[in-house]
């Protein structure tokens, strides 16, 4: 039967439609079989590489910079070492402070500290504070300040100079006090000298009193040596007794000679002015 048959024997268009509807659903499901079979083997055919993915793409970024970080150092460490931020997001209470974040600006920038830099003005409570600090550890002007430190200068100059003019005058008398020290010292060994020798000369007396050899550690030997050196004493003690009158009948001579050729010039003086 033809097309044309079935068509004259239809009642209407129902039923024209209800005989092509299973032809029609063959034909788009073959096309759209088709379709799909050509974009697989298109997507199979498609390199690895043209393949989009963000996550994947991240993962394996990832994977690289761990590869390539040789020196073992922490994130914040190697952050530091490429001049760069050490974190991201703050890990204490110390990375909120306003001093942590001021040292961040002045280390890394405006840019790479991502800090507000009006955090770095002090505010109006900061400012009144510092000035009250101002006021109580410096009190004084700019002015009064460098005539201080002016002063203290001219003061210290003066006091170099009074000590130079103290070593030079005691310099001066350097010679003077190396003869007087001289003077000491022989005088020193003299007496040191002395008292060997009355030593010496005592143990020779004790000796030729006894009138035969005798031990110096003998008791009668200690003895007499210790009645001699009295004995010796005394004698040095009325000898510079006598020395001492005599310069005292001396001095009261020259003092009574004195008196009197100041009396004779007065008595002079008188005459004259009668």
């Amino acid at each position: 039967m033809s097309h044309r048959q079935l068509l004259n024997r239809s009642a209407g268009p129902r039923s024209l439609l209800s005989l092509l509807r299973p032809s029609l659903t063959r034909f788009y499901s073959s096309s759209v079989t088709s379709k799909d079979s050509a974009e697989e083997v298109a997507a199979e055919e498609l390199p690895v590489t043209f393949v989009e993915d963000d996550g994947l793409e991240a993962e394996r970024e990832a994977r690289i910079q761990a590869a390539r970080n040789k020196s073992r150092l922490l994130p914040q460490h190697r952050n530091m070492l490429h001049n760069a931020l050490p974190y991201e997001q703050s890990q204490s209470w110390i990375h909120e402070t306003v001093k942590y974040k001021r040292m961040m600006v002045g280390r890394y920038g405006l840019d790479g500290s991502k800090v507000d830099p009006r955090i770095c003005y002090p505010t109006k409570q900061e400012a009144l504070e510092r000035s009250e600090y101002e006021k109580v550890a410096f009190p004084h002007t700019l002015q009064e300040m460098m005539a201080v430190n002016r002063k203290a200068k001219q003061d210290k100059i003066a006091k170099i100079k009074t000590r130079e003019e103290e070593i030079a005058k005691k310099m001066e008398k350097l010679d003077q006090w190396t003869a007087d020290l001289n003077a000491r010292i022989a005088k020193k060994e003299a007496d040191a000298r002395a008292a060997k020798e009355r030593k010496d000369r005592l143990v020779e007396e004790v000796r030729r009193h006894f009138g035969f050899k005798i031990d110096p550690r003998d008791e009668r030997f200690q003895e007499m040596l210790a009645q001699k050196e009295k004995e010796d004493r005394k004698k040095v003690k009325e000898a510079k007794r006598a020395e001492k009158e005599v310069k005292m009948m001396e001095k009261l001579k020259k003092k009574t000679a004195n008196l009197e050729k100041d009396a004779s010039k007065e008595e002079d003086v008188d005459e004259d002015k009668k």
